[in-house]
């Protein structure tokens, strides 16, 4: 559902709510019950007014807790954040009642709520708190995490979809022709020249397709796994280019079990390697990944090929962008730099 359709049914929600309590009012003749007066329209906009004032307090009451208080909860270093929201809330909504009946009601429409009696701050704060916050405020906090509960079902559906495409893609992107008869080609040359290298490359090719078959098939994998692949890949990329490749591959800080999305890096690895200069010693293909044990900094740098001429068809852009908007929905930050004649890549992830 819409933003703006989702706004103007609470609009519609809190405008039921008063227009009920207001009838209920008028009806009842709940402010003065020992002395029912007929309904005039002066009578109607002071108790129109009087429900408007009222029912600010379980809308400012709602909305702390969703918007506010809530959304703190779900991490325990935010805690105490949310323990202070909730106090705020109660100090102003306290205030404000005290302001509105007794500097409001009383002086310009004479209508006291307590015949007479003065109420406390402890009277005003019991009543709210035994009143408002077990019902309203409680209410905000549900409709937070229902509400989430959907949105994480929907970005499970939705990334189950994306994953299932980017899949395809990648293995009609690795498992053509011109990769595998080339991999497959380079290999058996090394083998029938006896190279000491032709074992390690079969098995990095093995290596390769058995991730990407398997291992890969996982929503998440620890990021040592995909370091390896990565690894494997850009092995064999330099012995399919006999050696040729400049490529230089970089790794700062811990790389251990952090999880992260399932072939989400190798997008832009392939990307410099299909659209990228990779014999030109002057200006490598930079890949530098940094880790930590809750963040991710990963960056790539190539000069473009301007005589590419590689038209299969990679995972792109877009697809990694959405995976990214499912997985890490605010957690993440992706800058494309394609002026001139580099183009560069900078991911930043959030990892817990």
């Amino acid at each position: 559902m819409k933003r703006k359709h989702i706004l103007w049914l609470h609009i519609a929600f809190w405008l039921l709510l008063t227009a009920n309590d207001l009838w209920r009012s008028l009806s009842a003749g709940v402010f003065d019950s020992h002395n029912a007066q007929p309904v005039t329209q002066s009578l109607f906009v002071k108790y129109l007014v009087i429900e408007l004032v009222y029912h600010v307090i379980p809308i400012v009451c709602f909305y702390s807790a969703y918007l506010l208080v809530a959304p703190r909860l779900t991490t325990r270093k935010n805690y105490i954040k949310a323990v202070l929201l909730f106090l705020l809330t109660f100090v102003m909504v306290v205030a404000y009642r005290y302001v509105m009946e007794y500097r409001f009601f009383l002086p310009v429409f004479g209508f006291d709520n307590y015949n007479g009696r003065v109420w406390s701050v402890w009277q005003f704060s019991t009543n709210i708190l035994l009143y408002y916050f077990p019902s309203y405020f409680l209410y905000g906090l549900m409709y937070f995490f229902i509400t989430e509960w959907y949105k994480a079902k929907n970005r499970r559906r939705e990334l189950e979809k994306e994953k299932a495409a980017a899949e395809l893609t990648f293995l009609r992107s690795q498992l053509n022709p011109h990769f595998l008869f080339n991999s497959i080609n380079d290999i058996y040359s090394l083998t029938y020249q006896r190279s000491d290298e032709a074992p390690a490359a079969l098995l990095k090719l093995s290596d390769i397709l058995r991730y990407m078959l398997r291992e890969g098939r996982d929503d998440t994998m620890p990021l040592q796994s995909e370091v390896k692949y990565l690894e494997d890949v850009i092995e064999l990329q330099r012995i399919s280019t006999k050696g040729m490749a400049c490529i230089n591959f970089t790794i700062e800080g811990y790389v251990g079990m952090q999880p992260i999305a399932t072939l989400l890096l190798i997008a832009f690895v392939e990307n410099a390697f299909k659209h990228g200069v990779l014999t030109d010693a002057a200006n490598p293909v930079k890949i530098n990944l940094q880790a930590t044990d809750e963040k991710l900094d990963f960056r790539v740098h190539n000069k473009k090929n301007r005589d590419q001429k590689d038209k299969t068809p990679g995972i792109g852009l877009n697809n990694v962008r959405r995976r990214l908007e499912l997985m890490y929905p605010g957690r993440h930050t992706l800058a494309i730099d394609q002026q001139g004649e580099f183009y560069s890549v900078n991911l930043e992830l959030n990892l817990l």
